[in-house]
């Protein structure tokens, strides 16, 4: 565990950076750990007892449901300078969702005293928060009700989109995706199977809207995908 101090923080969209007055800054910064993860580790579990709440200072974290006792669905792809364990605010404080590292990350942990007391004393930070809680909410159901009717090849369409929006593009290839999940994943945001991913990929890539280069994806008609939403 390591200390990082809010004060001279360089993550500009970091909500306590952003939001959070000078004043408040300190005392986070005091009260505030931040953890390294190594890749496929969980930072929180479904049904756990919220003792705080979670930022991601660097890497990449997929978030978790469990459903049919056995199986997950990804609903959430989180990049650095995001809130983690939001969710479970409220009510018996305790987490619906499972966080796991995509990758190797740096995540800081605020204990939920100290993010309680921050956002009393903030109104930006809260009406902030509150503001990132509607967007989240609106865009899941949105992506729920579009998921419900459509077909397995926009599905998959509409799982890449969502990592391009969460990831983005590589710094020095403005086609590649800056991080492409496994097929297993990919099958998991959009709730189908790993099998269909393969056939559906295959396809787009015989359309010369994507290439497939080992397990990395490069998109070449970023169209296709944004006229999927």
């Amino acid at each position: 565990m390591m200390k990082r101090k809010c004060e001279n923080c360089t993550h500009y969209k970091c909500f306590i950076n952003k939001y959070c007055s000078p004043e408040w800054k300190p005392l986070i910064s005091f009260n505030k750990t931040t953890t390294d993860y190594p890749a496929g580790a969980t930072i929180f579990s479904e049904g756990d007892a919220v003792e705080g709440i979670f930022q991601i200072y660097s890497g990449k974290i997929k978030v978790v449901t469990s459903f049919n006792s056995d199986k997950e669905r990804i609903i959430r792809l989180a990049n650095a300078e995001e809130l983690l364990g939001h969710r479970g605010l409220g009510g018996k404080l305790i987490y619906p969702v499972t966080a796991i590292t995509l990758e190797e990350s740096q995540v800081t942990f605020i204990p939920i005293d100290i993010f309680y007391k921050a956002i009393k004393a903030n109104s930006e930070f809260s009406f902030q928060l509150l503001m990132f809680y509607a967007d989240e909410l609106k865009n899941s159901e949105k992506r729920m009700k579009l998921m419900s009717t459509m077909a397995a090849q926009e599905k998959v369409a509409v799982s890449i989109l969502t990592i391009i929006n969460a990831f983005g593009f590589d710094a020095n290839d403005p086609t590649l995706l800056d991080y492409t999940p496994s097929r297993k994943d990919i099958a998991s945001i959009a709730g189908t199977t790993y099998e269909t991913v393969i056939r559906v990929l295959s396809k787009l890539e015989k359309s010369s809207i994507i290439i497939q280069e080992g397990k990395a994806i490069r998109v070449l008609d970023l169209n296709y995908f944004k006229a999927s939403l």
